[in-house]
């Protein structure tokens, strides 16, 4: 008779076949699927029943992070093989690309986004003005009309305005720009250097708030801190098969215990969050709101990656894994489905996401109220399944980076 430690053995199994036949991990693919779904709720600028489980509740995390840990991971696991097999020239050759391909991209949203705006044929106040809810807010993302034409074009080309949901792109442009470097060191063995080096910068930019680039993507991403969880990602992908072997039974059950018990502190703290558009009876209210703000504001600020923000995502990261691997086929039955192709087009999503909530932003009343709950989750459910349904259909993939 089959035990659950020899079926949990068995699903195990099947996922390490899985992989070798498609030379790529689902469970990746699952994640960064959750991400983007995440990142498609919170860049809808109204309230539905889905914010209740994306607007910091599980922990004080974001989709963000996850974007860019997750893409240093898979640029750490895929060129790894490359550079064995190609050499350094090929693998430089094809980020430097990928980067200016990305630069491209970035320079197509916002010269399309600024046409469509002056063509007034959508309101895209959305994507063109960013909101700040706690302090009653709006900025504008975009120059004014009248400005000068060198003004404009200099602004375009350093990547200094354009919509808001959009920024972090011009992080990885940079980011895959940096990457060639980093993976010298590390197929040198000499990962504890450029890992130093990226904790340094983070440091410094805790310290010394920079804005090195230039660039409208600091923010809300500024360079100096946000490469740490890249780089670490990165590492992790690259180091993947080393790590493994470092995770005997026993090394594993502590890590994963430790994990568990820092995620329910972390769910914990979560629900005493003081975000007004929470409701009450979502809430808990053991942490004084004083002592929630200070808290949060002195570790776990998104911008800024307060430490313990960081924390808070390794732990979601590794139970997360750790739950797709045991119940993967029950999981990948019911939502695989979805979350897989939307993970594994997850560039694509980024990108098209931008103009279907700027489309729907003139045909829903676009505000953070509880006043139609039903009818903006309807909103949110349409979004995600037109998204969806371009991905399965391929829709214009011959064009969109994936």
């Amino acid at each position: 008779m089959l035990t659950k430690e020899s079926l949990d053995q068995e699903l195990i199994k099947q996922v390490i076949v899985s992989e070798i036949s498609f030379d790529r991990d689902l469970r990746i693919d699952f994640l960064r699927g959750i991400v983007m779904f995440i990142l498609i709720i919170v860049h809808s600028e109204f309230f539905s029943y889905y914010n209740y489980l994306v607007w910091e509740r599980i922990g004080i995390i974001s989709g963000g992070e996850g974007f860019v840990i997750l893409s240093g991971f898979v640029i750490g696991m895929v060129y790894k093989k490359k550079i064995a097999k190609n050499g350094w020239k090929d693998i430089c050759l094809k980020l430097f690309d990928r980067a200016f391909q990305l630069y491209r991209i970035n320079i197509f949203i916002i010269i399309s986004i600024g046409f469509i705006s002056l063509l007034g044929i959508f309101n895209t106040q959305v994507v063109t003005s960013f909101v700040d809810h706690a302090a009653n807010k709006t900025y504008s993302l975009y120059p004014a009309p009248n400005s000068s034409i060198y003004l404009m074009i200099k602004q375009l080309l350093f990547l200094q305005i354009g919509p808001h949901e959009t920024q972090i792109l011009g992080l990885y442009v940079f980011l895959l720009m940096l990457s060639p470097l980093s993976l010298f060191f590390m197929f040198n063995k000499r990962t504890s250097i450029i890992l130093t080096l990226s904790w340094i910068a983070y440091f410094y930019n805790c310290v010394s708030p920079t804005n090195i680039t230039g660039s409208q993507f600091e923010n809300g991403f500024p360079l100096f801190t946000w490469q740490l969880i890249y780089f670490h990602g990165m590492a992790v992908g690259f180091h993947r098969e080393k790590i493994k072997k470092m995770l005997n039974p026993v090394n594993k059950n502590r890590v994963l215990t430790i994990s568990v018990f820092l995620f329910l502190c972390f769910f914990f703290f979560a629900q005493n969050t003081t975000n007004q558009l929470i409701p009450e009876s979502f809430k808990l209210h053991i942490i004084p709101p004083s002592v929630f703000n200070s808290i949060y504001e002195q570790y776990f600020m998104k911008n800024t990656l307060g430490i313990l923000r960081l924390l808070n995502y390794l732990v979601v990261l590794i139970c997360a894994y750790q739950l797709l691997t045991v119940y993967w086929e029950k999981i990948n039955k019911w939502s695989g489905w979805f979350f897989i192709p939307i993970g594994q087009a997850s560039l694509y999503v980024f990108i098209v996401h931008v103009y279907i909530v700027m489309i729907l932003s003139n045909f829903v009343d676009f505000q953070f109220s509880h006043d139609h709950m039903i009818i903006n989750t309807l909103a949110h459910t349409l979004i995600l399944f037109i998204i969806w349904l371009m991905v399965k259909n391929k829709v214009l993939f011959a064009w969109i980076p994936r």
